[in-house]
């Protein structure tokens, strides 16, 4: 017999170790990994991955959109990075151009940051220059001369969120703490690492960046002021709910997508039929569709963000 499924599941964050770390998340730690396929959630037969109870639960974890996207997979990569220096120049591929070059499991990257602090005169870089020609582009990526000069710049503004599609160069500047969600994949082209020296690991990827910018693209402005406009972030690879201070959000019980749920702020109590289950800072919760409906109450100064898959 099946065991159940729990209501919720509480994944355990896998803390990465980055060149470029800030003090944010601890001593040389740059980015927090919240929920996302290789995370390990524990449950009544033993810890688990997310992906491995996708795997075993099948639509109860991830519903019928997820199931309609990538099968028995758990949809969604949701992070915390804090960057004490510049990450490098990096462009993410299509799922199409991911499958080509890594297999037919492989899944493309678009991301959406949500800028949680910066320090002064913070910036990110959201696509090439202005003015800078698809030709000028290339040339410039292809015999590694590709500068700041050659990007353009964005203030980085706590409370603003933005939805980077694949192909969008982009990158991270020093001071700034963003939360991230994106498809569940970790394929980085990196463009330039900014002259840092190459370390095992750690390579640069002209050709396949090359191969998967489009250098139209640049990162769209959805939301300001930790508010997302009434369409909600217009993804096509996943979804995003913001709730602000006092916020209460309340689930369509339909069972059609799993939630990721973390949260800026002290915490939040989340509360369904027959359980509840606290969340703090730096964590995440995951709710299974099969959960059905459930309400958030955050506290007065925390707010609270859900990641799911658009309908």
């Amino acid at each position: 017999m099946q065991t159940a499924l729990p209501p919720v599941l509480r994944p355990r964050p896998v803390r990465e170790s980055r060149r470029w770390a800030g003090n944010r998340l601890g001593s040389g730690i740059g980015e927090v990994w919240i929920a996302g396929p290789d995370t390990i959630a524990d449950t009544p037969t033993g810890p688990a991955t997310l992906d491995r109870l996708a795997a075993r639960f099948g639509a109860r974890l991830v519903g019928r959109r997820g199931i309609e996207r990538l099968g028995p997979r758990f949809p969604l990569l949701a992070k915390l990075i804090d960057a004490g220096d510049w990450l490098s120049l990096q462009v993410h591929p299509s799922d199409e151009l991911a499958r080509r070059r890594d297999g037919p499991s492989a899944v493309g990257k678009a991301e959406a940051w949500v800028v949680l602090a910066a320090g002064a005169d913070a910036v990110l870089i959201t696509g090439p220059r202005p003015g800078l020609s698809e030709a000028e582009l290339r040339a410039c990526i292809a015999d590694g001369t590709v500068g700041r000069e050659s990007c353009a710049t964005r203030e980085a503004a706590p409370g603003e969120i933005l939805y980077l599609p694949t192909g969008t160069m982009h990158a991270i500047g020093a001071g700034v703490f963003v939360y991230e969600i994106e498809q569940p994949s970790d394929i980085t082209y990196r463009i330039s690492d900014w002259g840092r020296p190459a370390v095992p690991g750690r390579r640069l990827h002209r050709d396949e960046a090359l191969e998967a910018i489009v250098p139209s693209r640049t990162a769209i402005v959805r939301g300001r002021d930790w508010r997302l406009p009434a369409d909600g972030l217009g993804a096509p690879e996943f979804a995003l709910e913001i709730l602000g201070p006092g916020g209460r959000h309340d689930r369509d019980p339909g069972g059609e997508a799993p939630e990721v749920v973390s949260l800026v702020g002290d915490s939040a109590t989340l509360s369904g039929d027959g359980w509840a289950a606290a969340l703090g800072p730096g964590e995440a919760l995951v709710v299974p569709a099969a959960s059905g409906g459930y309400e958030i109450v955050a506290e007065a100064a925390t707010r609270v963000l859900v990641g799911s898959l658009p309908a």
